[in-house]
């Protein structure tokens, strides 16, 4: 093997330097190391030597500076090295990314498929460094052949990170790699690295990652976490700056660096190789002597391994670490020098063979000695280099070993602190996930468990009347039943090898090993119960009770609904006063909760959408046929264009917490639509919204608003039970003083009642439609409307017929002196008013 090294500005100088014309061969491997990006030179310089030595093998890269022996240069000059193989077989290529770093582990592959036969040993490659991820590259090789060793790096150019570009004799690339293979057996191959930075500070976590391009560390983006550690001048000069600041981290037990080659608007940086979400890492800097030590150390170490003489000695070195090392470079260099004539390049990332595994180090120095020696010899003896001269005081070197002091001091305090968050951790477990009372697993614990149970019973049990209980008794009354309970469900789960957990409030889950068969599942329900109820429960004072309690049981299964259909048939047996429930499709419990989901939808839509209307139903004067006013009825037009009825919505908005902003929707709507046409209105108001204060003082604010209390009539509607008379007559003598008047709605239903009529102040009493609508059949409810009547007219108040459908219906009510009517023979709600319109009956 014969290897010359030559710097050269312009190409044509090398021939002058030349004497050996056997160095034209197709086992001769040119290799050239370049300190410019222009391309019009590069191709200048890859003609030059195609030409040249049209029979040699050239791989060629742009560079961060480049090697000669201990001298580096990092523009104007550039290097050549030729290196002449007696035996060894060389084969080259040049392959394009077809999608950047997503494409680097193919064209690692197909590199490897094009180059590596049976006697391959070395792939020595250049890749563009800026659009090749090089970890996914180096995979890509290994997965062809784990035993062929990978050197060579990622091109730069100068850190400018804008492009870099490798090439062979005919072709060159800006996103893609070039490689040449060496095969045969004579050939002899030692390597070696030294990376020595050091990491410096807390463990952060990569939080957001995919493959080299990493989003969020610790929860916040990678550039913010540069910024916080490193500080914004930093972070505003990346990824330039970067690349001498790596992310450290442990593969194998190997530190390994990550040098950051772009930075991206939305914060996230690509590195040039790989970082897995959850690796923890470090910031890494460097230490001169630190370094210049290990040099030693690893040429010693590499030295020991060779046991021919070297006759080719290549380098391939991290940017940032020439970078850091500045005049130092020339002793790291100089220690290898020792060796034998040393060439190669400054990278943007090395390739290294570790095991059975090519990597992708930053960082890194790299090493890569070559011979075809047949026979062994003994290497003359490595003298380490004594560094004669004094370092200088570089702020880096300050700050390198006061952040390693400092690091130290804080690993010190965060063992004692990281002891402390886990007794705090745990703490905060057993709160999150078990019962304080009564410390079983809770809720959440069930949820969790109930994931890998498949096939199991889940059974609820509920404690009847238990606010009985805390309202008679005390709280502590019901903490003790509580408990109680709870150690007789753990009796019974030992003796059922089953699973307890306390929910909130009075129930209880247990998970159980049944045979999914409704008879077994009784028995099993049947024996709680039992067991239960045998016990008597101290209350006070030396005072037993027995605790009767109801259960349901549902099948846990891939659906993952057991808890809600278990749930669903515990309300029902509730509901309907069963013992226990358990649960079965025939119930029909699901599409009833799927329907309430649904209409729950429909609500949130129609509000978001403005689909909350109000329609206006006539109420008209009996004996002159004229309309009087109208009543403003809500309604919901769905996504499919339909006007749905009250009915079939508003309950469920009220569990969904939304019925009172509908309240004012249909206050806002019709206050804006009758005071712009003058006539009278009524609007319906609950129990409800009068005792929410904010629907009070939002009623009151677009009265005053819109100026339309003279036309306004307020129907309360008597349907829900009344617990708090004072706020409901301070409200009607409000609605007195702003000038408008009350109506009491549904007179005759529900909690509508004569003892109501005398104690709450109205102007108009609206009797019911199911007195009305059979009026003229049914005597019964003919006699009861004559009554409210006669009580109506004794009090001063108008009447209101609701549900008048028919003219039959209407002729009776015209019959008794009602004063207004109001139904579908009259007019049906409309969402515009007849104005002026006279009815002919």
């Amino acid at each position: 093997m014969k290897n010359f090294t030559f710097e050269f500005i312009k190409p044509e100088e090398v021939l002058g330097m030349l004497s050996d014309e056997s160095l034209d061969s197709p086992q001769t491997l040119i290799q050239l190391f370049c300190t410019s990006t222009d391309v019009k030179e590069l191709k200048n310089i890859q003609s030059f030597f195609a030409d040249s030595f049209p029979n040699t093998v050239i791989l060629g890269t742009t560079s961060d500076g480049i090697i000669n022996c201990s001298d580096v240069y990092t523009d104007k000059k550039n290097i050549v090295t030729f290196t002449t193989f007696n035996q060894t077989r060389l084969q080259s290529t040049l392959i394009n990314h077809t999608n950047t770093f997503n494409n680097s582990y193919e064209t690692g592959v197909s590199i490897a498929q094009e180059l590596i036969s049976e006697d391959t040993k070395l792939i020595i490659s250049f890749t563009d460094g800026l659009s090749t991820n090089g970890e996914e590259y180096a995979k890509g090789i290994s997965s062809v052949s784990s035993d062929v060793i990978l050197s060579g790096g990622l091109a730069g150019d100068n850190g400018k990170l804008i492009q870099t570009y490798v090439f062979t004799k005919n072709e060159m690339t800006s996103n893609g790699a070039v490689a040449v293979s060496m095969s045969g057996t004579t050939l002899n191959i030692t390597t070696n690295y030294s990376f020595d930075w050091l990491p410096v500070g807390k463990e952060l976590i990569v939080t957001k990652a995919i493959n080299n391009r990493v989003y969020e560390i610790d929860g916040m983006s990678t550039v913010d976490i540069y910024a916080k550690y490193m500080g914004h001048e930093l972070a505003a000069r990346l990824p330039n700056i970067g690349i001498e600041f790596p992310l450290v981290f442990e593969v194998d037990g190997v530190l390994v660096g990550r040098a950051v080659v772009l930075k991206h608007e939305d914060g996230s940086l690509t590195f040039a190789g790989n970082i897995k979400e959850g690796t923890k890492v470090r910031f890494g800097v460097g230490d001169i002597e630190d370094i210049l030590k290990n040099t030693n150390y690893a040429t010693r170490k590499m030295l020991s391994k060779i046991k021919y003489k070297p006759e080719a000695i290549f380098v391939y070195s991290c940017m940032a670490r020439r970078r850091f090392m500045k005049e130092y470079m020339y002793d790291e260099l100089d220690i290898l020098s020792n060796i034998g004539a040393v060439s190669g390049f400054f990278t943007y990332g090395e390739f290294y063979h570790e095991g059975k595994s090519n990597q992708l180090l930053n960082e890194t120095m790299t090493m890569l000695v070559m011979s075809e020696e047949k026979n062994s010899r003994p290497v003359l003896d490595y003298k380490e280099n004594v560094l004669e001269r004094d370092f200088n005081i570089d702020a880096h070197h300050v700050m390198a070993h006061l952040a390693n002091t400092v690091s130290r001091e804080l690993e010190e305090l965060n063992y004692s602190l990281e002891k402390r968050i886990q007794e705090s951790a745990d703490y905060i477990y057993k709160q999150a996930y078990y019962d304080a009372l009564t410390g079983l697993p809770n809720r959440l614990s069930l949820i969790k468990k109930l994931n890998i149970s498949l096939g199991k019973i889940l059974i609820l049990i509920n404690i009847d009347d238990f606010t009985i209980i805390n309202d008679f008794y005390g709280h502590e009354v019901g903490d003790q039943v509580l408990k109680k309970l709870a150690f007789i469900l753990q009796m019974l789960s030992k003796e059922e090898d089953a699973e307890l957990f306390k929910l909130p409030s009075d129930e209880f889950a247990i998970i159980m090993h049944v045979e999914p068969h409704p008879d077994a599942i009784e028995e099993k329900i049947k024996y709680c119960i039992r067991t239960i109820e045998s016990e008597e429960f101290l209350v006070a004072n030396g005072h037993f009770a027995h605790v009767s309690v109801t259960l349901s049981a549902a099948l846990i299964n891939e659906k993952r609904t057991g808890l809600v259909n278990a749930d669903m048939t515990l309300k029902l047996a509730k509901r309907t006063g069963k013992e226990y429930l358990i649960f079965n499709e025939d119930l029909k419990l699901a599409k009833q909760y799927e329907s309430n989901i649904n209409m729950a939808n429909t609500v949130k839509n129609a509000i978001i959408s403005d689909k909350i209307l109000p329609y206006f139903q006539p109420i008209v004067n009996v004996q002159t046929g004229k309309i009087e006013k109208y009543e403003a009825l809500v309604r919901l037009l769905n996504d499919k264009e339909e006007v749905l009825p009250p009915f079939s919505f508003l309950e469920v908005s009220r569990k969904i917490k939304l019925y009172p902003l509908i309240t004012e929707i249909m206050i806002e709507k019709s206050f804006t639509y009758f005071k712009e046409n003058g006539l009278n209105f009524t609007i319906n108001l609950s129990f409800s919204d009068i005792i929410n204060e904010k629907t009070r003082q939002f009623i009151f604010d677009k009265i005053k608003e819109y100026g339309v209390a003279a036309q306004l009539t307020v129907e309360i509607l008597e349907t829900q039970e009344n617990d708090n008379t004072i706020v409901v007559d301070e409200f009607i003598e409000n609605v007195y003083r702003v000038g408008a008047c009350i109506a009491i709605d549904d007179f005759g239903s529900g909690f509508a009642n004569f003892e109501h009529m005398t104690k709450m102040r109205s102007d108009i009493m609206k009797i019911d439609g199911s007195l009305i609508k059979n009026i003229d059949k049914d005597k019964n409810a003919r006699l009861v409307v004559e009554t409210i009547i006669v009580f109506a007219r004794k009090l001063g108040k108008k009447i209101v017929a609701e549900y008048v459908h028919n003219e039959a219906v209407f002729n009776v009510v015209k019959e008794l002196g009602i004063d207004y009517a109001q139904g579908y023979y009259l007019g049906k709600p409309e969402a515009e008013v007849l104005e002026d319109f006279i009815f002919p009956g």
